[in-house]
């Protein structure tokens, strides 16, 4: 990951952290914790040591919340009045799609760490996914 890309990671995890700390007195329990959840997800793109499970494993993490905001979205719009960008409770509509658009960068980096590995791994055999048997290319059918 560039470290443009790093700081982009972190205003989102930062962000997610505001949003978290905003949505703690909201009358339904527990809504805090999906952007609690995005900032840990953003905050660990941070680190560079990360082996495959742990990537895989936090890229699903990563799209069930994508997942979930878009949800949580398009299931709070029918429910928005035709001045809705005027009144409070547009808040939530707004926060779950900035957190599902947030959440598309955070899983491009784990997709990426989940190929990079890949491609590591075939230039370590020296093989692409389409060549030739290792018999063939040193002449020896």
């Amino acid at each position: 990951m560039t470290r443009s890309m790093q700081y982009v990671h972190g205003v989102i995890g930062t962000m997610f952290v505001v949003l978290a700390l905003l949505h703690v007195p909201h009358p339904t329990p527990y809504i805090w914790f999906p952007y609690a959840c995005g900032a840990f997800l953003a905050f660990v793109t941070l680190f560079r040591g990360m082996n495959m499970l742990l990537s895989r494993v936090l890229a699903v993490a990563t799209t069930v919340l994508l997942f979930y905001f878009f949800a949580g979205f398009f299931m709070e719009v029918p429910k928005l009045a035709s001045d809705w960008y005027t009144r409070q409770e547009a808040w939530a509509a707004v926060s779950m799609l900035f957190g599902a658009f947030a959440m598309l960068s955070i899983l491009s980096d784990f997709s990426c760490r989940c190929k990079a590995e890949c491609r590591e791994e075939q230039a370590r055999l020296q093989r692409g996914f389409f060549s030739a048997p290792a018999e063939v290319r040193r002449g020896n059918p």
